[in-house]
């Protein structure tokens, strides 16, 4: 049994048991701890990123139908496109041959025309203008783009036998650039010196030949004066629509 000295303080002792092992478990309880919350933020984030890979995924297909989808309909549009062009077109086509069909006919009716009227003009002349009378006249086109060929005909009746004598103009009138514009014919036409065309006939009298429009210039009719080369003959004026013949 301990002794106590005198004067002096006294400790308690006390007896631990020895247990080396219990600071080991602790840290690697710790770490244990520190792994398990890092493995489980890791496949949290994997989690997320293999949730938003798959939702990139899905709207990746989505685009990629869609995208498939809209070159379906495009294509379908274009093939409507070029069948409603080539529908236009036969339709084009049809009508400009039915025009020139008309044309055709138009012309063969104005001929017909001119033929009664020059016959009836010679037969039967209109009274006030001293049998003297424009039998026939036309346009028509040639093969030069612009180039023209002009017929006219006069005639006088065949009851009368004197010597017509008189002059002719010819105007073409239109618009150049947006301006009303006329030309005479001497200025369009080789063949013509004049703005006064001669006359000098017993029964009729052909005047023909070719003239060129000038670049820009739309023509819309023809003005025709004739006039006696007599004080009281015949004065006559005469106004055309620009209705051109095909050859």
């Amino acid at each position: 049994m301990a002794r106590k000295v005198k004067g002096s303080k006294q400790y308690r002792m006390k007896v631990v048991p020895h247990r080396p092992f219990f600071g080991a478990f602790s840290v690697m309880g710790v770490a244990l701890l520190v792994l398990s919350t890092s493995a489980g933020a890791y496949y949290a984030g994997q989690y997320q990123l293999r949730k938003e890979l798959d939702q990139e995924t899905r709207e990746h297909d989505q685009a990629t139908e869609q995208l498939d989808k809209l070159r379906a309909e495009n294509e379908a549009l274009r093939v409507r496109a070029a069948s409603a062009e080539q529908s236009v077109t036969i339709n084009q086509q049809a009508g400009e041959s039915v025009r020139a069909e008309l044309v055709a006919k138009d012309n063969q009716i104005a001929e017909l025309k001119q033929e009664i009227s020059f016959y009836r003009g010679i037969m039967a002349p209109d009274e006030g203008s001293d049998g003297v009378s424009i039998g026939r006249f036309s346009i028509s086109e040639t093969s030069n783009a612009g180039r023209y060929q002009y017929k006219l005909l006069v005639q006088q009746s065949a009851a009368r036998h004197q010597v017509v004598t008189g002059d002719v103009r010819f105007t073409i009138f239109g618009q150049l650039n947006g301006v009303e514009t006329r030309y005479a014919l001497a200025d369009l036409s080789e063949q013509v010196e004049s703005e006064h065309i001669p006359l000098r006939f017993k029964y009729f009298q052909n005047i023909e030949g070719e003239l060129q429009l000038p670049e820009g210039f739309e023509p819309e009719g023809v003005e025709l004066s004739l006039k006696s080369s007599k004080r009281k003959g015949f004065n006559i004026d005469q106004r055309y629509g620009w209705l051109v013949q095909k050859t």
